[in-house]
């Protein structure tokens, strides 16, 4: 409960900085608010890219996962940097590094933005950003005082999307867990752990297409990671799914 309140005062001071940060902005000239903040996610898109991880993990492919990924990205940036939701820490979304980085620059953003303010009220305004970047400070103190250690690194990690999903593929504690890293995420994401896939996939196939457990869907693996004899029971050239519809598998929302 300390820890979750702590959450939601910390996001009230987030939102508060950025809506008076980007009203000073707005009450100067409407189109440089605009402006700063397609420079904000420019810079962010630039970042993910730069980094090799702009593309979203949905298993979709082409002009769709341009959409896709662009969306996601501008989306959840847009969520983060009004909520402080720091679920969006994960390598999927932002990542540890890029999270703190918005937070901090959240706090001083408005300051930055008092710098083309001409109001008379320049000076209440910055006692009570002042005020409210103290407090700031002192509820993230205690807040990662209040978590538990080992997810205080999350915070500052520089893991990307696809080095998540290899380290979860190589330190997943059972075969469904690695199933779900190497088949279930964007194709991508496992480049350079083709070998390893492939050789666990050789060393269980036998026994997964015996025992045919829940998660075992063999439409989802690749062609490239099957042995031939696997391929040949599964009538040759096996037949192609549209991204729809393995989108809906993943998502489990396939027909019954």
């Amino acid at each position: 409960m300390r820890t979750f309140l702590l959450m939601t005062f910390i996001s009230t001071l987030h939102n508060l900085s950025r809506s008076i940060g980007y009203a000073i902005l707005a009450v100067e000239d409407k189109m440089l608010a605009v402006k700063f903040y397609v420079v904000e996610v420019g810079g962010y898109l630039v970042y993910k890219i730069a980094r090799k991880d702009f593309w979203y993990w949905v298993r979709v492919e082409g002009a769709m996962a341009v959409v896709l990924a662009l969306s996601e990205r501008v989306f959840v940036k847009m969520i983060t940097d009004f909520t402080g939701c720091v679920h969006f820490r994960h390598p999927y979304g932002l990542g540890g590094t890029a999270f703190s980085l918005s937070m901090l620059w959240a706090q001083i953003m408005p300051f930055v933005a008092l710098g083309w303010s001409e109001g008379e009220d320049r000076g209440g305004v910055t006692v009570l950003l002042l005020n409210s970047f103290g407090i700031w400070l002192c509820l993230n103190f205690f807040f990662f005082l209040s978590i538990e250690r080992e997810f205080v690194g999350t915070f500052f990690t520089k893991t990307t999307g696809p080095e998540y999903t290899v380290q979860l593929f190589r330190e997943a504690p059972s075969d469904e867990l690695r199933f779900d890293a190497a088949f279930t995420n964007k194709r991508s994401y496992i480049n350079g752990l083709e070998s390893e896939v492939r050789a666990w996939l050789s060393e269980n196939i036998d026994r997964f297409q015996l025992e045919q457990p829940e998660w075992w869907k063999i439409d989802l693996v690749g062609d490239e990671f099957l042995p031939s004899l696997a391929i040949e029971a599964e009538g040759g050239a096996r037949r192609r799914r549209s991204s729809v519809h393995s989108l809906r598998e993943i998502l489990g929302i396939g027909n019954e």
